[in-house]
Formats: structure tokens, sequence, C-alpha cells
């Protein structure tokens, strides 16, 4: 009998040990198969961590970009502000020269020149116009005449300019043109 059980027992560590032969041939080319399959992902694992800094990368130039992007958007609101603010100064210089030039006018109306009627209202180009054809002269006298009745019964006003006269001037004077 124990000859007999000792024959079985062997019987069974003889397929089990088939059996562990077959599971670690098995084992062995899972592991194989598991190896291959690691080898062909580590590629593809290297292209998207490539990909991943090419992509972070690319995310830092946009950053870069935009925030260049935004200086530049920045200057220009600075640039307009200081286009608006040039502009409403100019407009408010216009209006000044305008109203001065306006006063001009008036007060040329006022002077009689070269012995001729006073004159009347003259355009701000003419007035340049006339000023740029007088020839440079020295100060001349400035005579007030009191204004005397015309035979129309009408009292002309004005005062009439002599500039064809040479005049003593004092030192001050020297600094100004004469015309």
């Amino acid at each position: 009998m124990v000859a007999s059980e000792v024959r079985k027992l062997a019987e069974r560590s003889q397929t089990a040990a088939a059996e562990i032969n077959k599971l670690s041939a098995s084992s062995v080319q899972i592991a194989e198969k598991a190896g291959e399959m690691l080898a062909r992902m580590v590629p593809d694992i290297q292209k998207n961590a490539d990909l991943v800094q090419e992509i972070t990368a690319a995310s830092n130039e946009q950053s870069v970009g935009a925030d260049q992007i935004n200086k530049a958007i920045m200057q220009l609101d600075q640039v307009i502000q200081l286009n608006a603010s040039a502009s409403e100064e100019m407009a408010s210089t216009s209006a000044e020269l305008l109203s001065q030039a306006e006063q001009l006018q008036n007060t040329i109306a006022f002077f009689k020149l070269d012995g001729g009627p006073a004159v009347a209202r003259i355009g701000v180009a003419a007035a340049s116009k006339q000023a740029k054809a007088v020839q440079k002269t020295h100060v001349a006298n400035l005579k007030y005449t009191a204004p005397r009745k015309t035979n129309g019964g009408t009292w002309p006003s004005g005062v009439s300019l002599n500039m064809s006269k040479e005049v003593k001037i004092d030192m001050a004077d020297d600094d100004f043109e004469r015309y």
C-alpha cells in the first residue's frame, strides 16, 4: 500500500510539475509579450512627452505674444488719449485765434491807410496778404486827427497813419521791426 501511495503521489507530482512547467512557459511568453508591448509603447510615450513639451513652449510663446499685444494696446490707448488732448487744445487755440483775428479785423477797420477811406472789414486772408505786401520800414509817426464833418454831415472815424517819415526811436524800440 505504501508503494501504491508513493506511486500516486509521484504521478500527481509529475502532473503538477508538468502544469507548473506549462504555467512557467506561458508566464515567460506573457512576460515576453509584455516586454515587446512596453518596447513599442516607449517611443509613443516619448512622442507624447515631446508633444507636451512643444505644447508648453507654444503656450508660453502665445502668453508672451498676448502680453506684447496688451502692452501695444495700452501704448496705443495712451497715444489716442494724447492725440485727443492735443486735438482739444488745438480746437481751443483755434477758437482763440479766431476770436483774436476778429478783434484784429475790428481794430484794423478803425485805421485809415494812405489817406484813403477807413477800412471797413478786411478778411483775415486779405489782411495777411496786405501785411506780406508791405515792405519793412521804420516805425511811422502816428498822428491822431480829430474827425471832421464831411459834406454829407457824417463823422468819419479812424486814424491817419503816415508811414513814410523816418522817426528817431530809443534803444528799446530797436528790438522791433519796422513795417
